[in-house]
């Protein structure tokens, strides 16, 4: 087996992230069409990104888990991946500095047009724009990402539903976010994992090449 790993290297084939460039061309197309499946579409995009969601913590999501505040909206995940015991987490969204990308005030737009009252807060839209009560499953929100992505010109098999989670964390990086206020909201319990988050989003950042006077 060590032998097969030399050979054939043993680095994983890495999704593109959807960084905050990708996703605010992806939000610009989003906010050409009308009614309510691309409304939800963009509340799911930025909830995800803003949060640094999981898949499934994004589509687990119900109103009960939804608390809109003074400074934002406040998330309570009720079991991640870190949180074996379902004790709870809670992240915060604050508003977004334009309200194209805002996540409070399209995620409040989006259950006011979907007249959510209880239940699931991401649910089946068809193509006529008849909203159901199903709840969307993690690979909805891969067709969301890749469909997104595809419209603002990137190539759909470049990216994941993880995109949104890696792509905060490489564009926070990219910001000089400090790295425990990255995991605060990622709630990544290991260091090294998001590590290699951090250090594939700052390649570029800083980097020694560039300024060796080439």
């Amino acid at each position: 087996m060590k032998g097969i790993r030399r050979t054939h290297g043993t680095a994983p084939a890495k999704k593109a992230a959807a960084d905050v460039v990708v996703l605010r061309d992806a939000l610009s197309e989003l906010a050409k069409i009308p009614g309510p499946r691309a409304l939800r579409d963009r509340a799911l995009l930025l909830v995800g990104f803003a949060g640094a969601l999981r898949r499934s913590e994004l589509v687990a999501l119900d109103l009960a888990d939804i608390r809109f505040v003074a400074e934002g909206v406040v998330l309570t995940l009720r079991r991640r991946k870190t949180d074996q015991e379902g004790q709870g987490t809670e992240v915060a969204l604050p508003y977004g500095q334009s309200e194209r990308t805002c996540p409070v005030l399209t995620l409040r737009a989006w259950l006011e047009a979907a007249g959510i009252t209880n239940g699931p807060v991401f649910v089946s839209v068809n193509r006529g724009g008849k909203i159901g009560s199903a709840r969307l499953s993690p690979l909805d929100v891969a067709r969301v990402v890749k469909a997104a992505v595809e419209a603002a010109g990137s190539n759909p098999a470049d990216f994941s539903g993880h995109s949104l989670r890696s792509g905060f964390i490489t564009s926070a990086a990219r910001a000089g976010v400090a790295e425990r206020h990255i995991q605060n909201q990622s709630g990544h319990r290991s260091l090294p994992v998001l590590r290699g988050y951090i250090r594939r989003g700052s390649l570029f950042v800083d980097n020694a090449a560039a300024k060796v006077g080439l």
